[in-house]
């Protein structure tokens, strides 16, 4: 520490203000390079950097606003600003930013949580599901609440042979990710199915018929784009493990549909495909599973 130009200005080396702030010396021409400290004068004898106590005080507040996430333009609107209501701005759009980022974490925890959770019932379900050649199981009725969804809406049959399915697959999760939305879950997938089933026959027709491709989401309104809802309904349930293809899922709708009837169950000729593990997931097909439920008749109104 020494006085130097005219022996009133205290000032500080390079070495001096690394230790008393607990900066690097790149930090510092960092910060000088950018603007967030003013111009450091050089000592006219050896030329070397000496900062003041205005600099110290930069440095102090750059560090400060920096663990607050401050961008550097930020930094410096503040820390040079000319008067309290520049100041308050700056901290408001900051404050403004902090509370959009921590909400955007908390809907990643809930996300994680809630594929967390589903992963946890796949599980259990494979551990008591003897999977000796079959691909679905445990018939019950359901109560399923109204679910916001992101939807594209296709048209195939319900074996798709066109293979439309992953076509729209990177579709909707990109609509999901670009709308304004919070997404409920990074992997989950839907698929509503309309007229493919006969439920009072318990057969299929094999003919073209629409599909919806799902994600469903916490937030979703009018004005989302691609936005739906499914309603709220009771109906019969049953878990299909594996492919969909080759007529597999088919089947595991054929046997509920007949379980359904035995009960004396009246049911709609639309679907709602729950994939608890999806290929959002994993590509291994062995390890997919589907929540298939069908609404009792009159309970629900899907469009």
């Amino acid at each position: 520490m020494c006085e130097w130009g005219g022996g009133h200005i205290k000032s500080y080396s390079t070495n001096e203000v690394c230790q008393m702030c607990n900066v690097s010396r790149k930090q510092l021409r960092y910060y000088e390079e950018h603007g967030v400290l003013s111009p450091v004068p050089r000592n006219d004898a050896n030329n070397y950097r000496y900062y003041t106590q205005q600099h110290l005080c930069a440095i102090v507040a750059a560090k400060a606003l920096k663990n607050i996430d401050m961008s550097l333009a930020e930094m410096k609107d503040i820390i040079y600003g000319r008067n309290v209501e520049a100041i308050q701005r700056s901290i408001r759009k900051q404050m403004t930013a902090s509370r959009e980022a921590l909400e955007e974490s908390m809907i990643r925890y809930e996300q994680s949580t809630l594929e967390y959770t589903k992963l946890m019932e796949a599980i259990s379900i494979f551990k008591i599901h003897d999977l000796k050649g079959e691909t679905d199981y445990h018939y019950e009725v359901v109560d399923r609440p109204a679910q916001s969804v992101i939807s594209l809406r296709y048209r195939t049959d319900f074996e798709d042979a066109d293979g439309l399915d992953m076509d729209y697959l990177p579709l909707i999760q990109t609509k999901a990710q670009s709308v304004n939305a919070a997404s409920l879950s990074i992997s989950a997938l839907m698929y509503i199915t309309y007229d493919h089933f006969d439920s009072d026959a318990c057969s299929f027709n094999n003919e073209v018929h629409d599909f919806k491709i799902a994600v469903p989401v916490a937030d979703a309104g009018p004005h989302v784009q691609h936005c739906d809802h499914i309603p709220a309904f009771q109906g019969v349930s049953a878990i299909h493990i594996g492919s969909p293809k080759n007529e597999r899922l088919c089947q595991t709708y054929m046997n509920l549909l007949k379980w359904a009837k035995v009960q004396g169950y009246r049911l709609e000729n639309w679907s709602v495909e729950e994939w608890l593990i999806s290929p959002m997931i994993t590509n291994n097909s062995d390890l997919w599973m589907i929540r298939v439920m069908i609404p009792f008749r009159g309970t629900g109104i899907q469009g």
